[in-house]
Protein backbone atom coordinates (compact mmCIF):
# COMPACT_ATOMS: atom_id res chain seq x y z
CA UNK A 1 0.00 0.00 0.00
CA UNK A 2 1.32 3.00 -1.08
CA UNK A 3 0.70 5.84 1.46
CA UNK A 4 1.70 9.43 1.51
CA UNK A 5 1.17 11.99 4.02
CA UNK A 6 0.73 15.64 4.15
CA UNK A 7 2.02 18.11 6.95
CA UNK A 8 1.33 21.78 7.58
CA UNK A 9 4.06 24.43 7.54
CA UNK A 10 4.98 23.33 10.92
CA UNK A 11 5.46 20.01 10.20
CA UNK A 12 2.60 18.28 11.50
CA UNK A 13 0.74 15.48 9.56
CA UNK A 14 -2.80 16.69 8.58
CA UNK A 15 -3.57 14.52 6.13
CA UNK A 16 -3.43 10.83 4.32
CA UNK A 17 -3.36 9.96 0.61
CA UNK A 18 -3.22 6.50 -0.54
CA UNK A 19 -4.17 5.09 -4.16
CA UNK A 20 -7.96 4.85 -4.97
CA UNK A 21 -7.39 0.98 -5.50
CA UNK A 22 -6.28 0.57 -1.67
CA UNK A 23 -8.61 3.18 -0.22
CA UNK A 24 -11.40 0.66 -2.05
CA UNK A 25 -10.12 -2.11 -0.09
CA UNK A 26 -9.68 -0.36 3.25
CA UNK A 27 -13.47 0.07 2.10
CA UNK A 28 -14.10 -3.24 2.21
CA UNK A 29 -12.70 -3.84 4.51
CA UNK A 30 -14.36 -1.29 7.76
CA UNK A 31 -17.76 -2.57 5.74
CA UNK A 32 -17.03 -5.86 6.46
CA UNK A 33 -16.11 -5.12 10.10
CA UNK A 34 -18.89 -3.01 10.63
CA UNK A 35 -21.26 -5.84 9.80
CA UNK A 36 -19.76 -8.25 12.20
CA UNK A 37 -19.91 -5.53 14.75
CA UNK A 38 -23.43 -5.27 13.94
CA UNK A 39 -24.45 -9.14 14.13
CA UNK A 40 -22.45 -9.24 17.50
CA UNK A 41 -24.32 -6.44 18.82
CA UNK A 42 -27.81 -8.01 17.84
CA UNK A 43 -26.31 -11.30 19.60
CA UNK A 44 -25.66 -9.48 23.09
CA UNK A 45 -28.96 -7.85 22.82
CA UNK A 46 -30.60 -11.31 22.20
CA UNK A 47 -28.74 -13.07 24.94
CA UNK A 48 -29.87 -9.64 27.05
CA UNK A 49 -33.32 -10.45 26.23
CA UNK A 50 -33.10 -14.51 27.08
CA UNK A 51 -31.31 -13.24 30.54
CA UNK A 52 -34.58 -11.14 30.94
CA UNK A 53 -32.19 -8.35 31.41
CA UNK A 54 -33.99 -6.25 28.27
CA UNK A 55 -37.41 -6.37 27.05
CA UNK A 56 -38.25 -7.96 23.44
CA UNK A 57 -39.42 -5.42 21.09
CA UNK A 58 -42.28 -5.38 19.03
CA UNK A 59 -41.42 -5.66 15.05
CA UNK A 60 -43.35 -2.20 14.72
CA UNK A 61 -41.17 -0.51 17.72
CA UNK A 62 -37.89 -1.72 15.89
CA UNK A 63 -38.97 -0.47 12.42
CA UNK A 64 -39.95 2.89 13.64
CA UNK A 65 -36.47 3.17 15.08
CA UNK A 66 -35.11 2.61 11.38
Amino acid sequence: MNVQFVSNSKGKITAVQLPLKDWKEVEKKLEAFNLAESIKAGYREMEQIENGEIEAKTLEQFLNEL
